[in-house]
């Protein structure tokens, strides 16, 4: 319902989607802390996890089967674009990682080179 365009308008569902990719990214970010610096991921690890972090929030909301369960109450309706998705993931990933950035230095760099890629 947060991300259905069909009962919030397209910036609520952003702003909603904005939130979740914020918190995603603040949780990862405590998961790293928690572990031993010997333990933590690699950025490739960290980069790859969020690549397919927005690949599946974009699939989920999309999905046939999201559709099709609500078709009988008014539809469900998701007029978020990949692009749009993307730039939000990123920029909460960055506004998280970036308070760390030596940690982060590798990751930071990727962020930012998608988003520039993105925002074209």
């Amino acid at each position: 319902m947060y991300h259905d365009t069909n009962h919030n308008s397209l910036p609520t569902v952003l702003s909603n989607l904005s939130s979740a990719f914020s918190e995603t990214a603040l949780k990862a970010w405590t998961y790293f802390r928690s572990l031993p610096i010997n333990k933590q991921p690699p950025p490739r690890l960290i980069m790859k996890t969020i690549s397919d972090l927005i690949e599946m929030a974009f699939v989920l909301m999309k999905s046939k089967a999201r559709r099709e369960r609500f078709v009988g109450e008014g539809a469900y309706g998701n007029m978020v674009k990949k692009g749009q998705a993307e730039i939000l993931a990123l920029k909460a990933f960055k506004e998280v990682l970036g308070k760390r950035q030596s940690r982060f230095r590798e990751v930071l760099g990727w962020i930012e080179g998608r988003l520039r890629a993105v925002e074209r």
